[in-house]
């Protein structure tokens, strides 16, 4: 089985949290009929976000003045991955922030990649109090 690399993953369970967002579909539905689901990287992104969304969500109100549901679903969902991925994650944290970058410039809104890297530094910047 060829690997899929983590952007590839990071892209696809970005759309599927989407989805999910908006269908209010669970992990086993996302899962059912995603040709992803052999991907373990996609798997562990889909179900840390939606097992952990509570957790995430609150973080990211820490780290902004807007309400969850007034941020843009795709953003919202980068935002979430990218906290995951900086709070569970081993990987070099500024190639998380630009992954989190390079998908809200690429599916996000015009604007919104300076969102997502302005709530991130910030995240990262108490974190590291």
């Amino acid at each position: 089985m060829k690997k899929t690399s983590p952007t590839r993953s990071r892209d696809r369970a970005l759309q599927s949290l989407y989805e999910a967002d908006l269908a209010e579909l669970s992990i086993d539905e996302i899962l059912e009929n995603n040709e992803q689901k052999s991907n373990e990287y996609y798997i562990s992104l889909v179900e840390g976000v939606l097992n952990k969304k509570d957790k995430l969500d609150s973080i990211i109100l820490q780290n902004t003045n807007r309400k969850i549901s007034d941020i843009d679903p795709i953003e919202r969902n980068i935002l979430r991955i990218a906290i995951l991925e900086l709070s569970d994650s081993s990987m070099d944290q500024t190639i998380l922030i630009s992954e989190g970058i390079r998908m809200a410039k690429k599916y996000g809104s015009i604007e919104g990649y300076k969102f997502v890297n302005a709530v991130l530094d910030k995240y990262l910047k108490l974190k590291a109090q």
